[in-house]
């Protein structure tokens, strides 16, 4: 009997002490994985962060509106390039995990010091990433805006829908080109080795504003500042059709996260679209993504009521097969060659035409290298930006020999600066400014150089030289760059007016939010 209990109670020791031999394995492995998880979050938020720190110069205000956009068109290889730039940072993480555990598991009596010892590594790692990222992504000047409301809009803002815009019979046909990315920075960044002289990648686009016109912010080759509100794609674009930023809140009914897809686009503005329209106007935008991307259709459908042209009208079409997709729908070269059918077709139809587009090869990150680049330089951006060069002077040249030229007012222009930091990085923000030529203008510059303008400037310039008569010369908080009138930052100051802009407006919202 005796031996009977004195075994049973081994036993009962025996399985107590692998119930605790287990408890502790299994709290190892639950501590293991909370810290392994929380070490390899700081390792690739930080590779995150350190990677967009390098890449971008933008504001954390066109971070969300790009994160809060539909997806549909996005350029596939940027996921490609966040992972290959943060790889290596993980792969690092998981070899010192990994060691770590190694050295943990192996060493029981250790176990309770190494803990607490990673506990507080673990714990340093996170706080540091996550406030290297909060400095990289520009959080702090996001959240330091100053948001007294702006007045501007109340003191200075034209409504076009009441002002006379005449063109007594002389108005032209427009075709508009937004070349992705391209600023006049590409004319004058990198030296060149042999001669120790700035190296100019937008030779034909230099020769194009010097024939023609073009409004530039020094004695040279300059351009029009992108101010805050346009510097993106989809705000560019708003900016320079209606003379008002892109200046919305984050998130709520009628704000970033909801615009275009309701339908509604800031119907209260008067743009671009909507003047010519009323004028009998047949227009067409054409770009080589998915325009719904950042509400770009809405927009052009509300303001115009533009035919729409993107990557799957040109799958329909036949231009490109069905599976065919390379950066972000298809190459510029397709682009001009539908631009180009497109375009015949608008001046067979006889009435007066507006006809925009957007290139897409330069954009962020590195560009697009398509069969018609050049190993003339060493770098992707370098050799992409040349290419565009030589692509929009092939489009200009063959649109001198159209029946349709003479009668026909040719904008070529930037749509904002580089997003990435490729060629651009160590220039300052304000001296990149974007690229602008008018070919076939019927107005004629009082002066075109040392010009401060933005990008808000271009709505009524761009009716002047179509061979619009503006009463006033302004529309929106824009003026008509031909006339002697001074923009609102040559009146008050650049950096006053970008201040202003960077304010929240009740007029903005009462007056343009609507449905």
């Amino acid at each position: 009997m005796n031996n009977t209990t004195t075994e049973t109670k081994k036993s009962r020791e025996k399985a107590a002490g692998c119930e605790r031999k287990e408890a502790s394995r299994l709290r190892k492995i639950i501590l293991s994985a909370v810290f392994g998880f929380i070490w390899l979050l700081a390792g690739g938020l930080f590779a995150i962060a350190l990677w967009y720190k390098k890449t971008f110069n933008i504001s954390f205000d066109d971070l969300l509106f790009t994160l809060l956009s539909p997806i549909g068109g996005t350029g596939q290889s940027t996921v490609g390039d966040i992972l290959a730039a943060c790889l290596p940072t993980i792969a690092v993480c998981v070899v010192l995990l990994a060691l770590a555990l190694v050295f943990v598991w192996k060493r029981e009596r250790f176990f309770v010091i190494l803990r607490r010892v990673c506990a507080g590594v673990v714990a340093a790692s996170i706080v540091f990433s996550c406030i290297f990222a909060v400095i990289a992504f520009k959080i702090p000047a996001y959240l330091m805006k100053d948001h007294e409301a702006t007045e501007i809009y109340e003191k200075e803002f034209i409504d076009p829908a009441t002002v006379k815009i005449t063109g007594d019979g002389n108005a032209k046909n427009l075709i508009c080109i937004y070349l992705e990315s391209m600023e006049t920075t590409y004319s004058w960044k990198k030296k060149s080795i042999a001669t120790q002289g700035p190296i100019n990648f937008m030779p034909n686009m230099t020769a194009l504003a010097d024939e023609h016109i073009s409004f530039s912010n020094n004695e040279g080759l300059g351009g029009f500042h992108s101010i805050i509100g346009t510097g993106w794609t989809m705000g560019a674009l708003m900016g320079t059709t209606s003379g008002v930023p892109f200046s919305l809140a984050v998130f709520g009914e009628g704000t970033q996260n909801s615009l275009g897809r309701d339908g509604t686009f800031l119907n209260g503005l008067t743009a671009l679209g909507d003047v010519l329209e009323k004028k009998g106007y047949r227009q067409e935008f054409l770009c080589g993504s998915d325009i719904s991307f950042a509400g770009r259709d809405t927009y052009f459908t509300v303001h115009g009521g533009y035919e729409l042209f993107d990557y799957y009208t040109a799958i329909e079409e036949g231009y490109i097969a069905e599976d065919y997709k390379v950066w972000w729908g298809f190459e510029d070269e397709i682009l001009y060659k539908i631009a180009k059918d497109e375009i015949t077709e608008l001046y067979e139809g006889g009435e007066p035409f507006n006809f925009t587009m957007l290139t897409v090869d330069p954009h962020h990150v590195g560009g697009y290298i398509c069969n018609l680049c050049t190993d003339e330089y060493e770098s992707r951006v370098e050799r992409v930006v040349s290419c565009a060069d030589r692509q929009i002077a092939s489009f200009i040249e063959w649109c001198e020999a159209q029946p349709f030229f003479a009668d026909t007012t040719i904008v070529i222009m930037g749509d904002h600066p580089r997003m990435d930091t490729h060629l651009v990085g160590d220039t300052d923000y304000f001296d990149r400014t974007m690229y602008n030529c008018f070919i076939n203008s019927e107005a004629t510059p009082v002066n075109t150089k040392n010009r401060v303008c933005t990008s808000l400037d271009m709505f009524p310039t761009i009716l002047s030289a179509m061979g619009f008569t503006i009463e006033g010369e302004r529309l929106g908080l824009g003026t008509n760059l031909f006339s002697s009138l001074p923009t609102l930052p040559e009146k008050y100051g650049y950096d006053w007016f970008e201040e202003e802009m960077n304010k929240p407006s009740d007029y903005y919202k009462e007056k343009f939010i609507t449905k």
